[in-house]
């Protein structure tokens, strides 16, 4: 089965003021995800398949949360439905296996980084409205990934990993052993991990992930890559965003660049929404949260420069799967150092914008 036969499972679409089948729109590939494959189709569609660690029921959730996001005034793709109403297309042999789905394309373009410290604001004010959004909702989710931000357990495989006398020989085993000992003694000097409300998050807030207007000053036009949503805190969700936004370097850079500025205006935006509702204890936990978020990707990363199981490097710059591996973990761990420090500022500038907000 090919693109032009999964389309034929879905009806005719209106797109540029005319009704077609989506079989017969242009397709072109959208560059840019890590991920999914994805393809823009026409003017108002896009095109997904799946990576394999999503399950189709990952559609289920997206087609019973888009609803309340959308009457939130939160923009988001809409699934279609194909013409039996399922949320997507299972094909389960030959080159186009897979789980295809088809989805409203939302205007705005994606991008890497932040082009200015006030677009932090911005993004921040859009996040708060996404949660505001789910506050009341209730979901039981049929696709979940346990373990996502589970620290300890994220160092625990570090450990492992570079105690595995079958990876003693690997050419980077003394290389990790270096990373993986620092973060053990960092992860127990941040502390234990707070006990917060579970609330309906994204999941992964990185800059790519926010659409933006070409216009100056620049509006986030919509939110997408709702794969990763889930019932957790509003600390692994912010300090995974905050992660993304802030740090003006690549994420496999060795000298991460991490903007307290930008920190300080994406809380004003994100708590002069949510300041109603947030509860002392999460805005507590926001300070530490990106720390804590860079020392688990230092320790995924670093099993990984052994395992080599993570599924995307950049073949151009790195010899191999490990040693790319390799710079992202010391990059995330030099972050963790950063914001260790950087403690007291980040309390600062949440402190303020929480005041701020109250004021409003």
């Amino acid at each position: 089965m090919n693109h032009r036969e999964v389309l034929l499972e879905y009806p005719d679409l209106e797109d540029g003021g005319g009704v077609v089948s989506p079989a017969d729109l242009p397709i072109t590939v959208l560059s840019g995800g890590l991920i999914n494959e994805t393809w823009a189709l026409g003017r108002g569609y896009v095109l997904q398949r799946l990576h394999r660690i999503f399950s189709p029921d990952v559609n289920r959730d997206i087609a019973a949360l888009v609803p309340h996001l959308l009457a939130g005034g939160v923009p988001v793709p809409s699934l279609v439905r194909t013409r039996n109403g399922e949320a997507c297309v299972a094909v389960e042999h030959g080159d186009a296996a897979g789980t295809w789905r088809l989805l409203t394309r939302v205007p705005g373009v994606s991008r890497p980084r932040l082009n200015t410290a006030a677009e932090a604001e911005t993004a921040g004010r859009m996040v708060g409205r996404f949660h505001t959004a789910l506050l009341e909702v209730r979901h039981v989710f049929a696709f979940t990934r346990p373990g996502v931000h589970d620290t300890s357990g994220h160092i625990a495989r570090a450990v492992d990993a570079s105690d595995d006398p079958a990876l003693s020989s690997h050419p980077l085993r003394d290389d990790v052993r270096r990373v993986v000992s620092e973060l053990a003694d960092r992860v127990e000097r941040w502390g234990p991990v707070p006990s917060l409300p579970r609330r309906l998050i994204h999941g992964d807030l990185k800059v790519s992930n926010l659409l933006w207007s070409s216009a100056e000053p620049a509006a986030v036009t919509g939110v997408v890559d709702l794969d990763t949503m889930a019932s957790d805190g509003l600390d692994v969700e912010l300090g995974d965003g905050l992660r993304s936004w802030c740090n003006v370097a690549a994420e496999d850079e060795p000298v991460p660049r991490f903007s307290l500025e930008v920190h300080a205006l994406a809380m004003t935006g994100y708590l002069g929404v949510v300041a109603p509702w947030v509860t002392s204890a999460e805005v507590e936990a926001l300070p530490a949260a990106t720390e804590r978020i860079a020392l688990e990707l230092a320790a995924r990363f670093a099993a990984d420069a052994l395992r080599e199981s993570y599924f995307g490097w950049d073949s151009a710059r790195y010899a191999t799967r490990g040693a790319h591996n390799l710079a992202r973990a010391q990059g995330q761990l030099f972050l963790a150092r950063v914001l260790s420090g950087a403690r007291p500022l980040l309390e600062r500038n949440v402190e303020r914008a929480l005041r701020a907000a109250k004021r409003l």
